[in-house]
């Protein structure tokens, strides 16, 4: 009986948690832009509207659209958001940057790129894969967190406390997105599994 009133209670105050931690990253994002170039800028704002996309759409993946405009508002939104992110990413391409700040940005980026095309891949492909397929799937995405957080940890050992606290908020940002996802394919069968 404990254990239900628990759960119940974790349920009821796990949306005020979520929200709270957006809430932080945008205060967050706040910070950086007093501190960062407009281009720089213009790409933390690009990840926060790509974030808040697939919080949308990964919370209501059992629904349909419910007008043809509020899809093609999300998928406009979408196009320009990876505009600004693989523009500031080529950023971190160039030798010039990598010789001033190293491999650790170029490194983050194309880890986070990786990371939002295997959640695209969720969205767009929901719940119609056998069951390796889906181990394989949620097991690169695992390697690529956990290279996310080393890279969080290794900026907090370097005295980089912004940009560690920063890594690790929007690591916990897309852990909500990913259980919206868990939450829908626990309800799926796999494609293997489906007998007519």
């Amino acid at each position: 009986m404990t254990g239900s009133g628990e759960r119940t209670f974790c349920l009821r105050f796990f949306p005020y948690f979520k929200w709270s931690v957006y809430g932080l990253l945008t205060v967050n994002i706040t910070l950086f832009f007093a501190h960062q170039t407009f281009i720089e800028g213009l790409e933390s704002l690009a990840w926060v509207m790509l974030l808040a996309l697939f919080e949308w759409e990964t919370s209501q993946m059992d629904q349909p659209y419910v007008h043809a405009l509020e899809q093609y508002a999300i998928h406009a939104a979408r196009v320009l958001a990876y505009a600004l992110i693989l523009y500031s990413a080529y950023g971190y391409w160039q030798p010039e940057y990598i010789a001033e700040h190293g491999y650790w940005d170029l490194l983050n980026v194309s880890t986070w790129i990786a990371v939002v095309f295997s959640l695209e891949y969720d969205v767009y492909v929901p719940g119609y894969y056998g069951r390796i397929e889906w181990m394989i799937r949620n097991g690169v995405k695992i390697l690529l967190y956990v290279a996310l957080f080393g890279y969080a940890v290794r900026w907090v050992l370097a005295g980089e406390w912004l940009d560690g606290y920063d890594a690790l908020l929007w690591i916990v940002c897309f852990f909500f997105v990913e259980l919206n996802i868990l939450r829908y394919e626990d309800t799926q069968p796999y494609a293997d599994e489906i007998t007519e």
